[in-house]
């Protein structure tokens, strides 16, 4: 059930890159787009990868664990030279230099083996683990791609408004000097404007360092250098929906791949204690046999063909309680780890959804904040040029402005991370999300 789930999913993935292709020939020409860095990601991450080798080492598994219930066929031969002692035949004495060979063909099936049928099962919600541990792994790559796509955007956003105010303090500091060698200045107003601009070097500095850490995240990912990105369109900020965190939570517990895991785990640790359990049960099996006994020496070809019934019941070992008592504390540790990955869920759930409720207002606050921001500028720059403010009031205001663009461009990019985030906590993030994402990119 679980392989044939897995086969439909590749179809469907080949048929999702497929729709992604169309997305990619319309992409704007030298910028990529968060479609191309996913699939760049996707075809580099090493976790992924690992985790897609160790699920099919888990098939492998069970195909093993399904082959132990079928039959196995052996042969064993033997050749020599050996003494037969005290042998008379046809009144020829024998007793040394006498050659021989031997070989059995056996074929062993077996009819009831309890243990052999636990390890299947134990098998089989081991492939269904490793199964879940694939799904939680490609949605952390997908999350991990849109934080770091639009963490490139926000980091680039900032140095572009560090260099806006470099402009604007530039530009005033060469002013108030000029005014100062013709007269009109005072030496207060230059030296405050110098502060100023000191300060907005040493911010672009620091927004172009936080733009080269975001894009080596981003390489990280995808194991490709970081080029220009498409940025996104205005957006507006959406609340959850459905807008109720005991709705997100229910959801998580039923589809957080981790959760999925932990369970499939605990099912196997009991598979594992029946298994330990059935070590006291017989094993029944068939065994067909066919032996040839040669001596070259003397006539003798024995050729001996049989089936028969075995019955194998152990009446004492005491590794084997020792076995249960170890699988059954296993299970229970498995049991607590189930209990704490739900827990752990469930907060990351609430987490995620109310840190999304409040990027819906600060993204409003900040749109707010920014357009009060660029009103209050121009009106003191018009002031400023007529003489009724000061230099300081415009300086003041330019740095309100710029701190206020920061807080939008954070607010924005933030808002479109939480949203990913939240899905991502719950456990229904998808590739899907990613031409959603795609969506509010500039065409």
């Amino acid at each position: 059930m679980l392989l044939r789930h897995f086969q439909k999913s590749c179809l469907f993935f080949g048929f999702f890159w497929f729709c992604l292709n169309f997305f990619l020939s319309c992409s704007l020409f030298g910028a990529k787009n968060i479609v191309q860095v996913f699939q760049e990601a996707l075809e580099s991450d090493p976790l992924l990868s690992r985790e897609s080798y160790l699920f099919n080492g888990s098939q492998a598994g069970v195909s093993l664990a399904r082959a132990a219930l079928g039959p196995s066929l052996s042969v064993n031969a033997a050749a020599g030279e050996g003494s037969l002692i005290d042998v008379n035949i046809n009144s020829f004495s024998l007793s040394t230099g006498t050659s021989f060979e031997f070989y059995t063909v056996l074929l062993t099936q077996p009819v009831f083996d309890g243990q052999k049928l636990s390890a299947l099962k134990a098998a089989k919600y081991q492939q269904q683990a490793q199964g879940s541990a694939v799904q939680y792994h490609k949605q952390q790559l997908i999350l991990r791609v849109v934080q770091a796509y639009f963490g490139v955007l926000q980091a680039e956003a900032n140095e572009r408004v560090a260099e806006s105010e470099l402009e604007l303090y530039e530009e005033i500091l060469k002013q108030t000097e000029a005014f100062l060698k013709t007269g009109k200045g005072d030496v207060v107003a230059v030296k405050e404007a110098k502060a100023r601009y000191d300060i907005s070097q040493s911010n672009l500095i620091t927004a172009k360092n936080a733009v080269n850490i975001a894009k080596a995240i981003l390489e990280r990912i995808t194991h490709k250098p970081a080029t220009e990105l498409v940025d996104v369109v205005e957006i507006s900020p959406m609340n959850p929906t459905p807008n109720e965190i005991e709705s997100w939570v229910n959801m998580a517990m039923a589809n957080q791949p981790l959760i999925k895991q932990a369970k499939a785990l605990l099912d196997a640790s009991y598979a594992q204690v029946e298994k330990n359990k059935r070590e006291h049960w017989p094993v029944l099996s068939f065994v067909g046999a066919s032996s040839q006994l040669a001596v070259n020496a003397v006539p003798v070809n024995l050729q001996v063909a049989a089936g028969f019934l075995t019955l194998s019941l152990p009446l004492y070992d005491g590794q084997i309680d020792q076995r249960i008592k170890q699988s059954q504390a296993q299970a229970k540790a498995t049991s607590e780890t189930l209990r704490d990955t739900s827990d752990q869920a469930k907060l990351d759930t609430e987490e995620a959804f109310l840190n999304l409720q409040s990027s819906v207002l600060q993204l409003k606050s900040a749109k707010t904040a920014l357009d009060s921001s660029q009103t209050s500028y121009e009106a003191t720059k018009k002031g400023y040029e007529i003489g009724t403010r000061s230099i300081v009031d415009l300086l003041t205001v330019i740095s309100d402005l710029s701190n206020a663009k920061r807080n939008y461009y954070n607010a924005l990019y933030n808002h479109i991370v939480s949203r990913a985030q939240l899905k991502a906590a719950v456990g229904i993030l998808s590739q899907e999300d990613i031409i959603a994402f795609n969506s509010i990119l500039k065409k």
